[in-house]
């Protein structure tokens, strides 16, 4: 009685396991892909900056940032935002992208070796 009562617990939490996993893969009917290029990025002092500024920004779902290539790759939900909104949002805390230039208050904020890069100028980070 004790195996059947321990296996039948056993295979609900499983099948609990597996449930809860299919539904985090599930992506809303509106979710869309967008690459944002970053011509300003100059090192991994910026990531947080990046990161941050995606982490608030209205219906960014992840995305996955590239610092080989200067880009970040965004999953969105597209009632809820659009590309052009997040790379506003971007150079307005001060990343410099590829249709906006970074706000210069913005800029002030920024670890001091990223800030020429962020202006358009040659940056000389080693990070």
């Amino acid at each position: 009685m004790k195996k059947i009562a321990f296996l039948t617990f056993l295979l609900v939490a499983l099948c609990g396991s597996v449930n809860a996993q299919s539904k985090q893969k599930e992506l809303p009917s509106d979710a869309k892909t967008a690459q944002i290029s970053i011509p300003g990025y100059c090192c991994k002092g910026l990531n947080s900056t990046i990161e941050t500024t995606l982490a608030y920004e209205r219906g960014v779902i992840s995305w996955t940032l590239s610092p080989e290539q200067k880009n970040v790759t965004v999953l969105y939900r597209s009632t809820k935002t659009t590309p052009d909104k997040i790379e506003k949002a971007l150079s307005e805390n001060g990343v410099r992208t590829e249709h906006y230039a970074a706000n210069p208050r913005a800029i002030k904020d920024l670890p001091k070796c990223c800030q020429p890069a962020a202006r358009g100028q040659e940056s000389n980070c080693n990070h």
